[in-house]
């Protein structure tokens, strides 16, 4: 995490212009078998840290707002 900073910066205008746009496309995820105490794996699939960033930085926007629609739907019966 500790490179992202510097490589963010200087990316930043493309990685903007491609979320505006909605053209941007996540990098594939990296798979990964974690070992169960039963000898199955269970597959984990890790994104990228800037396609990470991105989906968190999309769920504090629309947190909120989807809970002010519960609020708005379920309390007040609209």
């Amino acid at each position: 995490m500790g490179d992202y900073l510097p490589w963010a910066t200087a990316h930043w205008q493309n990685i903007r212009r491609g979320l505006l746009e909605g053209n941007y496309c996540p990098l594939p995820v990296q798979r990964v078998e974690i070992p169960k105490p039963n000898g199955d794996v269970r597959l984990l699939g890790i994104p990228s840290v800037n396609d990470r960033v991105i989906q968190q930085a999309i769920t504090q926007i629309l947190q909120p707002l989807i809970e002010l629609f519960d609020y708005l739907f379920i309390y007040l019966e609209f």
